[in-house]
């Protein structure tokens, strides 16, 4: 091996490796952080849950849940072209809660949606300070 193949190789091993590593040493890993297994809702929360989930999928939303920018939002053809991808998986066997963040202004909680056949999606629900839903969306597509 001639010296410019020889400096070149020694440039990628120090490039690829992290400092005070050796050849011998594997480099660490990046690895996910674990996320918390869904758990069971208190009876009010999985009533709502269950509600709105269900009047999304049949096209009826109560505009008194949503605060004005939602209300705006949620135009007739919009919610029925939900409603329509909803429809095909069925009623909802269980809602779990999948996460939840807060901050100052919202309380933003994913709901695990299972149904029939282990079909399942979620639900994200975000909830403005005055108790209004200031959000709704399905993050991982339908």
């Amino acid at each position: 091996m001639n010296l410019r193949k020889s400096s070149f190789a020694l440039l990628v091993v120090l490039v690829a490796l992290p400092v005070g590593a050796s050849a011998a040493t594997p480099a660490p890993t990046a690895t996910a952080p674990a996320t918390p297994a869904p758990t069971a809702l208190s009876p009010k929360r999985l009533a709502f849950a269950r509600t709105l989930f269900t009047s999304v999928q049949a096209g009826k939303l109560d505009s008194a849940l949503f605060d004005a920018r939602m209300n705006e939002l949620l135009k007739p053809v919009v919610v029925s072209g939900v409603a329509k991808r909803l429809r095909p998986f069925g009623p909802p066997t269980t809602i779990l809660d999948a996460g939840e963040q807060t901050t100052p202004s919202y309380r933003v909680t994913d709901y695990l949606v299972r149904f029939t056949g282990g079909k399942s999606l979620i639900m994200r629900v975000a909830i403005d300070t005055k108790g209004k839903i200031a959000g709704l969306f399905f993050p991982n597509g339908f």
